[in-house]
């Protein structure tokens, strides 16, 4: 095997803001170590400092920008403090929905407005105090995870049933599971029916590791997809991850590349003749489909992501943004509401020698995938590349070690 190039992929951003809020909680102190330090997490703690769980006089402001995960996590945390919180993001964040969370808070005891069904929202100062409630679960897994973070310190118990189909199952599953690490009791029936006792007590462990994030790992491994002779040891990157989006190692493995676990992390190595994957449900790991979207367009034949229909409402329309992108390299792509199809051609990229520019629409996911193909296509170019701070900030350093 060539020479091993060891990448240590900073901590899962996903796994950092949901142990976050529960620290804040804790009584008894506990260590927390590789914790993902990126603007989405960042938000959340400067937020989770200005938090107080004693009475103010004057609301409690907070900028959440485009994180997401910060923002729904925020709002329904919030309703635990007493006191009037303004939870307000950045541009994009404002148009993406919010309003079910809304609703079942306040269904939950809470008062919590919002004009437009975004941000900003307006937590007023009444406690949540628990109940049983329906929640769609096809528009956000978020919304899911939020209540779940709070409704074990509400004054109640609680009963949350999930009306259709729970989309990216996977984090609410990894939700659970952390929960589980810090004392907390939930029964969960298949995901459609959950049960949680009111005013539980944190039960922290002595010290806890944040994995390193999977989704992240996923680009560094399309990268030694795509360059048989360089591969990567991802370290702290085990298949036994509690991410959901340590699929990445299934996809890659089905592709023709060689994975192999060690005591550090896992190696990935490429393959001359990438094997598409065919028709593919990625409702559950929706975070990496514009990994495996540039991987399609180097296999032969054709590759559809399908049920991804929550991806239109991310960071950017990713489902579009994906589609434009692909065009400029001459492959052919098409596109519905919860689909991407690509039928890929190595030859025609391989043959690229225009320059190419690549709009990112200031969307970390999208900056990263293309990314990897900068050796690929020489006078490749990605705008904004600062982007990739929301949750990778040492993604061009770490990408260099590949490509030099």
């Amino acid at each position: 095997m060539s020479k091993i190039i060891q990448i240590q992929v900073p901590g899962s951003k996903s796994i950092t803001n949901r142990v976050l809020p529960l620290l804040v909680l804790c009584k008894k102190k506990t260590s927390i170590k590789n914790i993902g330090i990126c603007d989405d997490t960042s938000y959340m703690i400067k937020a989770l400092k200005k938090l107080k769980f004693k009475k103010q006089s004057n609301p409690i402001k907070i900028f959440t920008g485009n994180a997401g995960t910060t923002t729904r996590f925020l709002t329904a945390f919030s309703t635990l403090t007493e006191n009037t919180v303004i939870i307000e993001g950045d541009k994009r964040m404002n148009t993406r929905p919010i309003s079910e969370l809304t609703k079942a808070l306040n269904s939950l005891g809470a008062k919590v407005e919002t004009k437009n069904g975004c941000t900003p929202v307006k937590i007023h100062s009444k406690k949540i105090q628990g109940g049983k409630i329906h929640i769609p679960g096809n528009i956000s897994s978020q919304y899911i995870t939020a209540l779940l973070l709070t409704l074990p310190f509400a004054e109640k118990n609680s009963e949350l049933i999930i009306d259709k189909k729970l989309l990216s199952k996977p984090y609410v599953e990894m939700t659970i599971k952390l929960l589980q690490q810090f004392g907390i009791e939930i029964v969960n029936k298949n995901f459609a029916h959950f049960k949680i006792k009111g005013n539980q007590t944190i039960k922290p462990p002595k010290t806890f590791i944040v994995e390193s994030d999977a989704s992240s790992a996923s680009y560094l491994a399309a990268h030694a997809t795509l360059h048989p002779g360089k591969p990567v040891m991802l370290k702290n990157i085990r298949k036994n991850s509690i991410q959901g989006d340590i699929k990445f190692l299934e996809y890659l493995r089905k592709m023709g590349c060689e994975i192999v676990e060690t005591k550090i992390g896992t190696i990935v190595k490429g393959t001359k003749n990438i094997k598409s994957l065919g028709k593919v449900d990625m409702n559950e790991t929706p975070d990496l489909v514009m990994t495996f979207t540039i991987l399609a367009m180097f296999t032969k034949g054709k590759t559809i992501i399908h049920n991804i229909e929550n991806l239109r409402i991310k960071e950017s329309d990713r489902i579009s943004a994906l589609e434009t992108e692909i065009r400029k390299f001459g492959i052919k792509v098409k596109t519905g509401k919860d689909f991407i199809e690509i039928i890929g051609d190595p030859k025609k990229i391989h043959s690229i020698t225009s320059p190419i520019t690549i709009e990112t629409y200031n969307d970390h996911r999208i900056a990263m995938s293309f990314a990897v193909l900068k050796d690929t296509v020489p006078k490749l170019k990605i705008e904004n590349p600062s982007c990739v701070n929301k949750s990778y900030p040492t993604f061009w350093k770490d990408l260099k070690k590949l490509t030099s």
